[in-house]
Parts: structure tokens; C-alpha cells; sequence
């Protein structure tokens, strides 16, 4: 009996997944091998569409495709299995990482945090990072030891000077290893917060995740103005624009700013990142901004993007009216 065969397009409505992250995967990773038709179209059979949804589930999960593109269906699901059961082990521990290395890192750190010694907490930094890689260091350390620790602060178990202080060195870490970035490829990323919103650590964690996915992220700092944001855009001849939102920041202010960034940079991609998108709906669709949810939904993204920016031209947008 003869496999049944489909294009792009019946795939890419199956998998959620675009037909320009089908062909990258393709193409860079080799993830899949279509065949051909007589006309020379792709043609996928049940079993590449399969693989291909396991991929996005994983990756949706924080992996990186270059790291399980080429393994077989059957290691997938066994990937997800263990995942997914690592994730309820994660969840029923308050916040504590569930492996032994990890665990050896989180209990150094909270005992760094509560002497106040900077050089043995950075240390401690720098050693997860070499062994689990930016997004399980940013998603199964640094994640659960800042909420670890503002659950001690509202306990009274720490102080709000100790939370200060590994919020801090946090920030710098992520930013010297974000200016690690690959300068050979041609995709920057701008990465800013717009006024009145400040989470300068989720900006450098996401320095981290873009940097991981081949994108030299430019980072500037939060509530940032949308005539400095333009100015930044133009000056760094970036591709993309990401905007943070801060679930503490302003939000009456939030829906204009985004208006008048959508004014000035009127023709590329812009994303928009947070945890509180739901309430911004509206101004999102009206603006055309891309919504990202999650570390896995941003991945995918930039996956996507990439393809498309890496041969184009980088273009000056109207610039801001000067006050006479």
C-alpha cells in the first residue's frame, strides 16, 4: 500500500509550524527528508509529519532543534516522556530543581545568597552555565532560585537587601555572557522594555535564548522612549524588534507607546513579550506585533524569522519629528 504524501501547506496547518521553520529545519538540521513530486514540490509522508510535531512539542518545552533534529520518532517521544515527567516532578517541589547537579548549584547559591558573597554566587553562575547550557540554566536555576528567594524574603526567612543582591549579580552575569554573542551572523535582535516597564533580568535572559539561536542580541537597558528605541533600532542596522513588558509596569500607558513604536518602524516584525499579553489584546492586534508567550513560543519564532532576515536588506525607517 502506497504512503500517503502532503505538501507544505496540509503540514504546516497539522503542526502549528510555519512552512519557512519547515524548510530551515530542513535545509540546517536536516530533520526531516521529503520527497519530490514531478513538478519538483516537497512532499511529506505521515511519519515526517509525526516527527515534526514531536519537534515543536519539545521545543515549545525550552530544547534546542539543533540538539534533537536528527533523532528517530521513537527517541522523541521517550524525550518528551522524560520531560514532561521531570516538569511534575519540578512543579511538587516548590520551586526546587529535581536533579542531583542542579540541586548542588541551587543549595550553593542560596548559601552564597544569604553570606553576601558575591564571588562564590558568580562562580557558582559561571559553572552551571558551562554544564547546563542558557536555557536550562535560565529555566532550572535561575528561574526557581529567584522565586525560591522572594518566597524566603515574604517569609521573612531573607532579606529584601539579599534579594537585591542576587537580582544584581544575576543582571550582570546575563549581561556579560549576552555580549558573548556570535558577531558572524547577519540577524540582530534589539531587546528593550518600554517606558515604565523595567524587568531588566527577563530582557537578559532573553539576551541569552536569541544568542542560542544564532541572533546577536543588542540589549540597551529598560523604559526606553520610542524615539531612543527608533534611534537604537537604525544605529545597531538591526532585523528585529522585541519589546518586554513588565506585568508591574504601567499598563495605561503601555497601549500609545506601543502605537507610536508601530509608527516609527512601520514595515518590519516586531515582537512582544510577557506573561501578561491577554490584557493587551486589542492594541497587539491593532499594532500587528507579534504576542510571545514563552521561552518555547520565542524559539520557534526566531527560527522563522531567521530564515527571512539573513539576505535582507537592513532599511531606515521615517525617523521622529524634530520639535522646531
Amino acid at each position: 500500500m502506497t504512503e500517503t504524501k502532503h505538501p507544505i501547506q496540509i503540514v504546516s496547518r497539522r503542526t502549528g509550524l510555519s512552512a519557512d521553520v519547515i524548510r530551515a529545519w530542513e535545509r540546517r538540521y536536516k530533520a526531516v527528508k521529503p520527497s519530490r513530486s514531478s513538478n519538483g514540490r516537497r512532499l511529506y509522508s505521515d511519519s515526517d509529519v509525526k516527527k515534526l510535531m514531536l519537534l515543536q512539542r519539545i521545543i515549545s518545552g525550552g530544547r534546542r532543534i539543533g540538539d534533537i533534529a536528527k533523532l528517530n520518532v521513537k527517541s522523541l517521544e521517550d524525550l518528551i516522556e522524560s520531560d514532561e515527567s521531570a516538569t511534575v516532578v519540578k512543579t511538587s517541589t516548590a520551586n526546587r530543581p529535581s536533579t542531583g547537579s542542579v540541586m548542588e548549584h541551587f543549595d550553593g547559591c542560596i548559601e552564597a545568597i544569604g553570606e553576601l558573597d558575591a564571588n562564590k554566587l558568580i562562580n557558582l553562575f559561571e559553572i552551571a552555565y558551562q554544564e547546563l547550557g542558557s536555557v536550562f540554566l535560565l529555566e532550572d536555576l535561575f528561574a526557581p532560585l529567584i522565586h525560591h528567594v522572594r518566597d524566603e524574603c515574604k517569609l521573612g526567612t531573607f532579606r529584601q537587601s539579599q534579594e537585591k543582591f542576587v537580582v544584581e549579580l544575576m543582571q550582570s552575569f546575563l549581561l556579560i555572557n549576552s555580549s558573548k554573542a556570535n558577531k558572524l551572523t547577519n540577524s540582530k535582535i534589539l531587546i528593550i522594555s518600554p517606558i515604565s516597564h523595567n524587568d531588566n533580568l527577563t530582557m537578559l535572559r532573553l539576551s541569552l535564548v536569541c544568542e542560542d539561536s544564532d541572533w546577536m542580541p543588542i540589549y540597551i537597558g529598560a523604559s526606553i522612549s520610542a524615539d531612543e528605541i527608533l534611534f537604537s533600532y537604525e544605529q545597531g542596522r538591526c532585523n528585529l524588534l522585541m519589546v518586554v513588558v513588565d506585568s508591574n509596569g504601567d499598563q495605561q500607558f503601555l497601549p500609545n507607546e506601543l502605537r507610536k513604536i508601530r509608527s516609527l518602524i512601520k514595515e518590519d516584525e516586531i515582537l512582544i513579550f510577557g506573561d501578561t499579553l491577554s490584557s493587551y489584546q486589542d492594541v497587539i492586534k491593532e499594532t500587528g506585533f507579534t504576542a510571545v508567550n514563552n521561552i518555547g513560543e520565542l524559539r520557534l519564532t526566531l527560527d522563522r524569522l531567521k530564515v527571512l532576515t539573513e539576505f535582507k536588506p537592513v532599511i531606515l525607517h521615517a525617523q521622529p519629528e524634530q520639535n522646531s
